[in-house]
């Protein structure tokens, strides 16, 4: 089995509280990631300890349509989201107040049984490291907006 790994970090100047608030709801997320990416979101159900919580997405890569569900596995208020897709990848957020706000970070990681395929899909499908970049700079503006 091997994995691949992208994480970036933002500043956003909000109060970690409100970053969260405003991460823990999917559609801000697949908001921030559509823009450019086709990715889409339906079937949203959020549990009220956030933990259970699914939603389904779809998107396209290399001229395949893709869809999965992602659960909600991990739920700390303020400090940590983790979202594992039933295609295998997983996201986990992390919040770090700083002295001017919050500091926000987005891991994508994603292990294959077969080896090294992860490392093919990264390679021709997307482009991780500005994806994420892209999705976090989506989210500040609309944050601190």
């Amino acid at each position: 089995m091997t994995t691949t790994t992208h994480k970036r970090t933002v500043h956003i100047d909000a109060p970690v509280a409100t970053v969260f608030s405003y991460v823990k709801d999917p559609r801000h997320f697949y908001g921030a990631m559509s823009e450019g990416m086709g990715a889409s979101l339906t079937d949203v159900t959020l549990t009220p300890q956030g933990v259970g919580s699914t939603y389904a997405w779809q998107s396209s890569m290399l001229l395949l349509h893709v869809h999965g569900v992602m659960t909600r596995e991990e739920y700390v208020p303020d400090e940590r989201i983790v979202d594992r897709s039933s295609t295998g990848p997983m996201w986990t957020w992390t919040f770090e107040p700083d002295p001017a706000g919050t500091t926000l970070s987005l891991a994508f990681e994603w292990s294959t049984k077969v080896p090294f395929m992860d490392k093919v899909i990264d390679l021709f499908a997307w482009n991780g490291d500005r994806d994420l970049d892209t999705i976090l700079t989506n989210m500040k503006k609309k944050i601190e907006t």
